[in-house]
């Protein structure tokens, strides 16, 4: 255990250091322009998508597994929300629907984020298909039906009570996106350190003959994790409603990318057992630096996207390399 902490550690020093790095870069480059009000506020409601769509990544893989369908699933969210309020309003009237509408179709869309969540937990737990497989397969499936819904359109017209969760500002100037996204880090953060499941999901990962043999239901914590990973897919989803207004089958997209970049950047083991909610938080912050400040400095959006591949390699080669100096000066085969 005093192995484990000194590591932890370690690493989230070394995490800490890269963010006060990369923001002192950022800086320097963009000058004042980083530091404005404007380029504040873009950061402060464009990390919670990122982030919230992170942690929920963090979820899958904390056991090996992954979600690549948690960006489909968001934006199924979005669009079931809106048919909910377009049967009660009907389009013209959208936004004009009041709190009970609001209330039901947040609940309708919620439960369709469930329903895949679901159906990723049953087929990876019970038939024991490899979880990039099964999320392939429904982030296939869910796209596909997000955009026979919607034809490919852009569907705008929201309430402007369901776009405050997105849009809105408490006490004037904190972005209500941000209260919502630390809210859900905390949380969760408590249920993955302090609860049963959270225990159970760390074990699966770490040894997972391990926890059959102490009485752990495999199958139920595998649905369930599956099914709190999809619950952030819903959380995104109400954000971007309200931030863009509007929703699309192809929302967000880019981001898949990125939120397992983050998870695995922050310390969250690909292989499972190991990963802590602060490390991808400051992955995510790192990660919204570097976004932010590439956009100030006017960089092609589809190069910074290619960027987010080779920080992906670069940080696979560091944990390699850092793991066969770590064997060769403990003495153990390489």
């Amino acid at each position: 255990m005093r192995k484990l902490s000194r590591a932890l550690a370690l690493e989230n020093s070394a995490l800490y250091i890269t963010l006060v790095a990369v923001f002192l870069l950022m800086a320097l480059l963009n000058g004042e322009k980083f530091f404005s009000a404007q380029n504040l506020g873009s950061m402060a409601y464009q990390l919670p998508v990122i982030g919230l769509l992170s942690v929920g990544m963090m979820i899958a893989m904390l056991t090996g597994g992954i979600n690549l369908s948690i960006i489909a699933n968001a934006n199924l969210n979005g669009i079931l929300v809106w048919l909910v309020l377009e049967a009660f309003m009907g389009r013209e009237r959208m936004a004009e629907a009041g709190v009970g509408v609001i209330i039901l179709a947040v609940i309708a869309g919620f439960l369709g984020s469930v329903v895949v969540g679901f159906v990723n937990g049953f087929l990876i737990s019970i038939f024991e298909i490899p979880a990039i497989l099964v999320t392939l397969g429904t982030m296939t499936l869910v796209g596909g039906l997000n955009i026979v819904i919607t034809k490919g359109y852009t569907i705008t017209g929201f309430p402007p009570a369901l776009n405050f969760i997105g849009n809105g500002k408490i006490f004037g100037f904190i972005p209500f996106p941000i209260i919502l996204f630390l809210a859900a880090v905390a949380v969760t953060s408590v249920i993955l350190n302090r609860t049963r499941f959270g225990f159970s999901l760390y074990m699966m990962g770490a040894n997972p003959v391990a926890a059959e043999y102490s009485s752990v239901d495999i199958p139920k914590i595998t649905i369930m994790q599956y099914i709190f990973s999809a619950f952030f897919a819903s959380l995104t989803s109400l954000v971007m409603i309200g931030q863009l207004n509007s929703v699309k089958a192809s929302y967000a997209e880019s981001y898949l990318l990125v939120a397992v970049l983050a998870s695995f950047f922050g310390g969250v083991d690909p292989l499972g057992g190991f990963g802590r909610i602060g490390g991808v938080l400051a992955a995510t912050i790192i990660l919204q630096f570097i976004s932010s400040g590439l956009n100030l400095l006017r960089m092609d959006p589809f190069m910074i996207t290619a960027m987010w591949g080779a920080i992906v390699i670069l940080v696979i080669f560091a944990k390699a390399l850092a793991g066969y100096v770590k064997r060769r000066w403990s003495g153990r085969p390489t």
